[in-house]
């Protein structure tokens, strides 16, 4: 999911069950997590996309990758943190994006509960501090740095910050508040010492969508996607979920004839602003695409509620229309559905570059009914596996099946005006039968006392009633 507000609720209720379908899903999810983090135009991310070209061509799929160049990556060679005195153990950490390097450095640990006067006494060391205390504490640094800063929130596992604004100087590394609290206890007792390896660069890389086609009895296009890259996190919810329900959307469909085409497609880049989405929309501008599927933040579980859509958002939002039917499909199957809006879950993802484009399309999540927000680990290390329910994926899936099957089928424009104009669509209905009664009934009279043959008859009905269908038509709905 991309950047917006920081992400962290848990929540309660979904939707029943669907199906009895083998739990393949969480195996996607496994191997995505096995090579993370997947960060864009890594060589992770490129594992990840050519495992999801070769499964697409498993299910008998016409399946291809596109290269795109990724301005200013960020390439991750060494990171070790570790405490070497008075004990010894790793810190897991997460670094703000685009921190400088610090190679084969130690130093003491000194924790900055307040901000310092004289920030020379804190030249030579780690230094501990709240991230709410952090944005002051950096901007009164001066020329005197501290060897690296380390960062946390209560309660909270190490976090993916976007970049800062200011060009960053030192190290900015996230820890867990639970590895924060230890060090805490430690600094308590005695000296604490920390050695530091951490070799990190910005870069331009390629990245890749990984596409995969399953021809239908048109060439209208509906395009079924997610991302699958992350950021320095295994990154299992956000978005290894999403892969994993498309891939099984592609596998279940994969030897059906579809009134459309469909086309299958994981996003490359989308933590850094949805870079493969757009690729692909300025590549693919052509084709007849008439709506696009997003799915990502699946599964994030157990006890959380569906959610089709993004509601006056804005340039983020999805289409309304759209979001309505997919709705109305998912309560059918038993889920409690609604929409949400971009300030309450603080994201968005890959239907953006669609509806920025004019193509209908919404996105697919799963998040906290009460606080609305998108399940709290991600973005942190805890998107692991730990954080995907099963139950809440095979039921997406299963309800992703049969979302495509059902939209392949449907006259989109129709659904359209059947929800911007419900209320000129009844008169309408209401005006046209009107016509086809009083027209009935001016062929009726024109036989019985004009004497006029019921062929003549019909053929003066008919004429007449279409022209007032075609003028009502053009003073109720054009």
């Amino acid at each position: 999911m991309a950047f917006a507000a920081s992400l962290f609720s848990a929540g309660l209720v979904g939707g029943q069950q669907l199906g009895n379908t083998e739990n393949r899903a969480y195996t996607h999810v496994e191997y995505l997590v096995s090579i993370a983090p997947r960060f864009a135009g890594t060589e992770a991310e490129a594992i990840a996309a050519s495992y999801i070209e070769n499964e697409f061509r498993r299910y008998g799929l016409e399946a291809w990758s596109e290269n795109f160049a990724v301005q200013n990556s960020y390439l991750i060679e060494e990171n070790r943190l570790r405490v070497i005195s008075p004990e010894q153990f790793e810190l897991k950490f997460v670094p703000i994006l685009y921190s400088p390097s610090a190679e084969n450095v130690a130093g003491k640990l000194a924790r900055a509960v307040e901000l310092p006067e004289n920030y020379e006494q804190l030249q030579k060391h780690f230094v501990l501090i709240d991230r709410g205390k952090l944005e002051p504490f950096v901007g009164g640094m001066g020329e005197e740095l501290p060897l690296a800063i380390l960062t946390y929130y209560d309660k909270w596992p190490a976090y993916f910050e976007p970049p800062w604004t200011i060009q960053l100087k030192v190290p900015l590394l996230w820890i867990s508040s639970w590895d924060a609290e230890r060090l805490i206890e430690l600094l308590k007792q005695e000296n604490v010492e920390v050695e530091l390896q951490f070799k990190a660069r910005a870069e331009n890389l390629i990245s890749q969508n990984v596409l995969a086609l399953l021809r239908g009895r048109s060439d209208e296009i509906i395009v079924v996607g997610a991302h699958h890259d992350s950021v320095m996190t295994p990154g299992a919810v956000d978005g290894a979920s999403g892969v994993a329900v498309v891939l099984e959307i592609a596998r279940a469909l994969s030897t059906e004839n579809l009134p459309r085409t469909i086309l299958f497609a994981t996003f490359g880049s989308e933590e850094l602003g949805l870079l493969g989405s757009a690729a692909f929309m300025r590549e693919h501008a052509e084709n007849k695409i008439v709506a696009a599927i997003i799915f990502g933040s699946i599964a994030a579980g157990p006890e959380n509620g569906l959610r089709v859509g993004l509601l006056d958002s804005g340039s983020y939002a999805t289409t309304e229309w759209l979001d309505f039917f997919i709705q109305d499909l998912a309560r059918n199957l038993g889920f409690y559905v609604k929409s949400e809006h971009l300030s309450a879950i603080g994201g968005y993802s890959d239907h953006v570059s669609f509806t920025r484009a004019g193509v209908p399309a919404t996105w697919i999540f799963w998040a906290n009914p009460k606080s609305g927000k998108v399940i709290w680990p991600i973005h942190t290390l805890g998107d692991n596996l730990d954080a995907v329910d099963n139950v809440r994926l095979e039921q997406t899936a299963s309800f992703g099946v049969q979302l495509v099957r059902w939209l392949a089928g449907q006259d989109l424009e129709a659904l359209r005006l059947a929800y911007e104009y419900p209320l000129l669509l009844a008169a309408f209905a209401t005006l046209g039968t009107g016509v086809v009664v009083l027209s009935i009934a001016a062929g009726s009279f024109l036989h019985y006392r004009k004497g006029w043959s019921w062929s003549q008859a019909v053929w003066v009905f008919s004429i007449v009633t279409a022209a007032m269908l075609v003028v009502i038509y053009l003073l109720v709905l054009a």
